[in-house]
């Protein structure tokens, strides 16, 4: 698992830093206006439908990095945790699901300058690490597993200055489509520019 989330990691490094030299060799033409810029979002989510039998709301925090690809257009990745509150699921039986997405997508803005109200698509990994704990008597029963899967979403968003507020659907799992839907959303703050 180390190895793939190794794997993965560096694939998008390499993908960021070849699209960022190649916009630097272009740079003249655009006059060198684009830059990698790096942010950090909060993020709470709330499991819909199915999902939410088995999972709670959750928490976490998301690395995010935008390469401006065109005036309103941008590439994105998103790399974060999200973890999530146990859910009473019987007698004496909780579960949870935490998530570590690893997003690649686009934003695409609707006025200019980066500001103002945006629209993104993301598609990438979900590594889901789920819990399962029965308490018997005194005992404590743990049974946890660790799914990679893959998920894809849609968010609109407003973007002010360094500061942008986004609302996000996602499904954690394209196979079973519609019973791993999380609805996200958080605040985020972009810190600097490469």
């Amino acid at each position: 698992m180390k190895r793939l989330m190794a794997t993965i990691v560096a694939g998008v490094l390499v993908c960021l830093s070849s699209a960022a030299h190649a916009e630097r060799s272009s740079g003249s033409r655009h006059g060198g206006r684009h830059n990698i810029l790096v942010g950090m979002d909060s993020e709470f989510a709330i499991p819909l439908g199915n999902y939410s039998d088995v999972n709670s709301v959750g928490l976490g925090a998301v690395l995010v990095g935008e390469l401006p690809l065109l005036e309103m257009v941008s590439a994105t990745a998103r790399v974060g945790f999200q973890g999530h509150f146990d859910r009473t699921v019987g007698t004496g039986l909780g579960a949870h699901v935490n998530a570590i997405p690893v997003l690649l997508g686009a934003k695409y803005y609707i006025g200019g300058d980066r500001q103002g109200l945006f629209g993104a698509f993301e598609l990438g990994m979900f590594d889901l690490m789920s819990s399962v704990e029965q308490r018997v008597g005194g005992n404590v029963t743990s049974n946890t597993s660790n799914d990679v899967k893959f998920g894809m979403g849609v968010g609109l968003g407003l973007s002010q200055d360094r500061w942008n507020v986004r609302m996000n659907i996602h499904t954690q799992d394209v196979g079973n489509f519609g019973s791993a839907f999380v609805i996200s959303g958080g605040i985020g703050y972009q810190f600097a520019s490469l």
